[in-house]
């Protein structure tokens, strides 16, 4: 699936300067290895996402959130709080599959 090819959009979110360079490091080819995972959990929230929950917990560093009906899942980092590249991908991915516009 290209990146442009999402099939429904969320409506169009006004970010916070801090949030649209987060949102740009993730768009960027290829992924960049220095995105702070504080930085990505707060643009989804921005976004209108949220850390779901459910009667089991997630096992170890594993992250679920929610964003416009679609479930995106994350290995949070340690020890370091960055993103590698690969997660970025799959951030990036998430994003566009949920619709997101920024």
């Amino acid at each position: 699936m290209a990146l442009n090819d999402a099939v429904a959009t969320l409506p169009p979110v006004k970010l916070n300067s801090a949030r649209q360079r987060t949102w740009q490091a993730l768009f960027e080819s290829p992924p960049r290895a220095d995105i702070a995972w504080d930085d990505v959990t707060a643009l989804i929230r921005a976004l209108g996402g949220r850390e779901i929950h459910h009667h089991q917990k997630t096992t170890g560093s594993r992250v679920r959130f929610l964003l416009g009906g679609v479930k995106g899942f994350f290995h949070r980092p340690h020890p370091e709080n960055v993103l590698g590249k690969g997660c970025a991908a799959d951030v990036r991915d998430f994003l566009v599959r949920a619709g997101a516009t920024a």
